[in-house]
């Protein structure tokens, strides 16, 4: 994408002057910083041109990535419908326009090593209004950089923020947003009853019986050894859960290798189905493989845990205290969903039928 706007007319437009916008947080490199600023402003303005010209759903945002050769790539979020899988949001549309321009130059390059530097984000709420909320990206996108592998834990997530003080550029650390991503899970295994509990320093404050998470991983553990249906994308998962006091398992169907049912929503579904509205889960168990099998026989790691289920938990069923237990190489691990998801976040929408 061109940018036709000039960075003095954009901050003209905005009566910035980019000396005076100060940084919290650390840049990558401080020379970057009104570079940054001039594509926030044009990220801005995208967004605003997206609310107006038919998004079906009054939530407007725009990002871009800037890769380690330092070229630029936008994206918008789409809705196109209110179903699910017909939507996506910037974050992806720009990580989706940037893969995109690496292709067209690999005969040329001969390359395809990229990583992402920053992602900057923004959205509209109306003429010259910068959000005063915090603005993170939701649990689909964080899915997705969970597992990317051309994010690093030096990627910024970067956006303009209004405070008592004016305009501020705040940068974050991607991996803050993914503070468990570089776990390592191991093939499950039969535990014996004395096997001990690593727990995070959130997870230690939660009340709940260690022989009562012994049993949850048992029975997760027996659906996970009986799974036949996720040979397909050769990652066979199941999930146990505790909720209101009873433990429900699922295991992982593969319909495709990028079609399957996870097995965290499927456990959850069967709570409901009792529960409905009161359905109150205390524990989650993910046991697993967390590679998938490619076309060319390479193992792809996608990262165990479903964060995309878990932010979709999080907002209703469970909560930032709900226990995740799972095995790695250190042996039995219980984390809360916290540690996967920060507890700040918000993902800032208004999903309203025009």
């Amino acid at each position: 994408m061109t940018i036709k706007t000039t960075k003095n007319e954009l901050f003209k437009k905005y009566g910035i002057n980019p000396s005076k916008i100060p940084v919290e947080g650390e840049l990558t490199d401080i020379n970057d910083k009104e570079e940054i600023l001039y594509n926030l402003l044009y990220v801005f303005e995208l967004s605003k041109n997206n609310y107006k010209k038919g998004l079906i759903t009054l939530s407007s945002y725009a990002a871009a990535v800037i890769l380690d050769d330092n070229t630029v790539h936008f994206g918008v979020n789409l809705n196109n419908t209110r179903n699910e899988i017909s939507s996506v949001c910037a974050e992806r549309s720009a990580l989706i326009e940037a893969f995109t321009s690496k292709v067209k130059e690999f005969d040329s390059k001969k390359s395809f090593n990229y990583k992402i530097k920053y992602i900057l984000m923004n959205c509209y709420k109306d003429e010259y209004t910068f959000w005063s909320e915090k603005i993170t990206p939701c649990a689909d996108c964080l899915a997705w950089f969970n597992t990317g592998a051309h994010i690093s834990k030096d990627t910024k997530l970067i956006y303009l923020k209004k405070g008592e003080n004016g305009l501020f550029i705040n940068v974050q650390n991607l991996s803050s947003f993914l503070p468990l991503r570089n776990l390592t899970y191991i093939e499950p295994v039969e535990i014996q009853n004395d096997v001990k509990i690593n727990k995070t320093k959130l997870a230690e404050s939660e009340n709940i019986d260690d022989s009562l998470l012994k049993e949850l991983y048992k029975k997760t553990y027996k659906t996970y050894k009986n799974n036949v249906l996720s040979n397909t994308s050769g990652q066979n998962t199941a999930v146990g859960i505790i909720a209101n006091g009873e433990i429900f398992t699922a295991k992982k169907i593969d319909f495709s290798k990028r079609w399957f049912i996870d097995p965290l929503l499927a456990a959850t579904y069967k709570a409901v189905e009792k529960f409905e509205e009161k359905t109150e889960i205390k524990a989650i168990c993910y046991l697993g493989k967390d590679y998938t099998i490619t076309e060319t026989n390479d193992k792809n790691y996608d990262g165990l845990i479903n964060i995309k289920s878990l932010g979709r938990l999080n907002t209703k069923f469970a909560n930032s205290k709900t226990l995740v237990l799972t095995l790695t190489k250190e042996g039995l691990n219980l984390a809360v969903i916290e540690d996967y998801l920060p507890r700040e976040f918000k993902f800032i929408q208004n999903y309203e039928i025009k």
